[in-house]
């Protein structure tokens, strides 16, 4: 049994958005309102994930369903790597960092072509059947991601885990908004360092080992 331990690094292709759902998104006690029911325009500050330094970045959850969901598209047999994958990967980083940062609220535009800017949009609650209207951080296409993951090749090849990212990038996404194309990426660098084999040792009982163990039988 190997782990393969990778360092990948992800490009968007199309804007990525953060609209991240935590504890503080439903603070305990009252707070003032901002806005209306289904319209404001403060709620991008509870929903954004960044830094102290105001860099923005995706939880190591994201990287794990992500890839996940990547292998629901490569066959194996009858079915896929899906479970395969879910089995075996390891996100190393508890935070991934994007190459972007979220600028002072003055300064902040819904113009798209900026780097980091306000995307405002209605949606459709599918509880409710209505329409809100949705107010995101998001980065324009050209983010640039770098994490590591490990697994065991045993279970899913480095071949496969590939073709798995490839296939995330393609189809899945990252963020907010991919059921409509949002977080699409491709691979840009796919870094896989030399195995580390685990090897079991058998060893021999010593004869009085051996005597105590066979008056067990």
């Amino acid at each position: 049994m190997a782990t393969l331990k990778a360092t990948i690094t992800i490009v968007g292709k199309r804007p990525i958005l953060f609209h991240r759902f935590s504890v503080d998104s439903i603070p305990l006690g009252k707070t003032e309102k901002t806005g209306v029911a289904g319209n404001d325009p403060e709620e991008w500050k509870k929903t954004v994930s960044r830094t102290k330094e105001n860099q923005l970045y995706v939880d190591s959850t994201y990287i794990f369903g992500c890839l996940r969901d990547g292998g629901k598209h490569i066959k194996s047999g009858k079915g896929s790597i899906q479970s395969k994958v879910a089995s075996t990967l390891n996100v190393i980083n508890d935070i991934i960092l994007l190459d972007r940062f979220l600028p002072a609220e003055n300064d902040l535009t819904q113009d798209s072509e900026a780097l980091v800017y306000l995307d405002v949009r209605p949606v459709k609650n599918p509880s409710t059947k209505g329409r809100n209207v949705r107010y995101r951080i998001a980065a324009s296409p050209g983010w640039r991601a770098t994490f590591q993951v490990e697994w065991e090749n045993t279970i899913v090849s480095r071949g496969e885990m590939q073709a798995a990212l490839v296939s995330a990038g393609a189809y899945v996404g990252l963020g907010d908004g991919r059921s409509i194309g949002f977080g699409r990426f491709i691979v840009e660098n796919f870094d896989i360092e030399e195995a580390k084999t685990q090897e079991t040792t058998n060893i021999k009982p010593g004869k009085k080992q051996a005597a105590q163990q066979g008056t067990l039988f």
